[in-house]
């Protein structure tokens, strides 16, 4: 990094914009800092991926007092065959994956203490207002580097009139409810029911949880609060009440070339969302944004910043493929059982090995020969492998 060239600004103080802050005061050794973030701290911010997979991406001790409320054993997969079926219906298969840092959070609080902990540090935020297209502009010719984690559409991409570089995305519900969780708060649950996604409910204590549903596919309901109301009736949690229920559009990761992560001409950088990034079957974008930004900001402090695209993308690459796999055992069979079989053999893995590792996850499904054949004895099935080894996903890859 040239040596006058010592300030940056992050666009959006969630996590992966408070990482991007965190890497550049601890890694790269910026002189300025200032977070850009259109809301305030001390206010209700999200209700949104109360899970955090692996909470030692996150600069704090995992404590109550910082939003880490329930420290999970890991997370229980129950595959049903469709639904329409009664409440007391047994699942077709459970699979308990392992993990061992995750923690159902009140991600308000992780964010909360998070800001202030960069603050004492000497970061600069300013909150409570959006960036016009105009601020933006004198953003970027204000700052030595600009970081954008505010989400997709990106502000940069907004400011480019490219916002439909983003390929597609997935829908959620969610909300926070009371009721009694205490027989699984060590093993929240993940609810497979024969569509493209999934319902869950996250304890984060013995009485209270984050309980939601999301449609990872094309074929989604016409009303998608009835959606949840009934899922949250046949998998026994509390139905929550309309009024506190969150909608959120997430990134169908990679939604976004990872060469759009990045303009040279000015010195912008996409991170998390922004980028396009996350968990293609499953949604998961909150690991992966943080990961992204302190990527950056390595590369940044090494001086080697026109290589994040590629980095990133190799960063993601594991996931992308394994995820674009585990999808396609719905959406080329819709077999319950099948899917159900591959549930059987996944467990007693970790939630890293499941959404990180394709190696081992193949590995498990072909120490069973029948699932294996079942699965793999299909075009749609084959294409998609020779996709994933490929790298080919909705873009030409990098």
């Amino acid at each position: 990094m040239d040596g006058n060239q010592s300030t940056a600004a992050v666009l959006g103080g969630s996590v992966s914009g408070l990482a991007a802050a965190t890497g550049l005061i601890r890694i790269a050794d910026f002189d300025r800092v200032t977070v850009y973030e259109r809301q305030e701290y001390d206010e209700k911010r999200v209700d949104c991926g109360e899970a955090i997979n692996d909470t030692t991406l996150i600069p704090l001790a995992p404590t109550p007092e910082n939003g880490f409320v329930n420290d999970v054993d890991g997370f229980q997969l129950r595959v049903y065959d469709g639904t329409d079926r009664p409440v007391d219906a047994p699942p077709l298969a459970t699979a308990n994956l392992h993990c061992e840092p995750g923690y159902i959070c009140e991600r308000d609080v992780v964010e909360r203490r998070w800001a202030a902990a960069l603050e004492a540090r000497g970061v600069e935020f300013r909150t409570g207002r959006s960036v016009s297209p105009n601020d933006y502009a004198d953003i970027v010719d204000s700052y030595d580097y600009v970081v954008d984690a505010s989400g997709q559409p990106s502000l940069t991409l907004k400011a480019r009139g490219e916002t439909l570089e983003y390929t597609g995305d997935m829908v959620a519900l969610n909300a926070t409810v009371e009721g009694d969780f205490s027989a699984y708060a060590n093993w929240p649950r993940i609810f497979f029911e024969g569509y493209v996604g999934y319902a869950w409910a996250f304890p984060k204590s013995d009485s209270h949880a984050n309980v939601g549903i999301g449609w990872a596919g094309d074929r989604r309901p016409d009303d998608y609060f009835g959606a949840l109301e009934t899922a949250a009736e046949r998998n026994s949690f509390p139905v929550p009440d309309r009024s506190d229920v969150n909608v959120a559009t997430i990134p169908k990761g990679p939604s976004l070339d990872s060469a759009r992560a990045y303009y040279p001409d000015e010195n912008v950088f996409l991170v998390g969302d922004a980028a396009g990034i996350a968990n293609r079957y499953q949604g998961e974008g909150i690991c992966q944004g943080i990961r992204s930004a302190y990527l950056l900001a390595t590369l940044i402090a090494n001086g080697n910043e026109s290589a994040y695209p590629q980095e990133l993308y190799d960063l993601m690459r594991s996931e992308y493929r394994l995820a674009h796999l585990m999808r396609g055992t719905w959406v080329e069979h819709e077999d319950p059982e099948l899917l159900a079989s591959i549930a059987d053999a996944l467990e007693g893995l970790t939630i890293d090995d499941v959404t990180r590792r394709p190696a081992t996850v193949l590995r498990r499904i072909v120490s069973r020969p029948t699932t294996a054949i079942e699965l793999f004895a299909d075009a749609g099935m084959l294409g998609r492998i020779y996709g994933s080894y490929t790298d080919t996903w909705e873009y030409s890859s990098v």
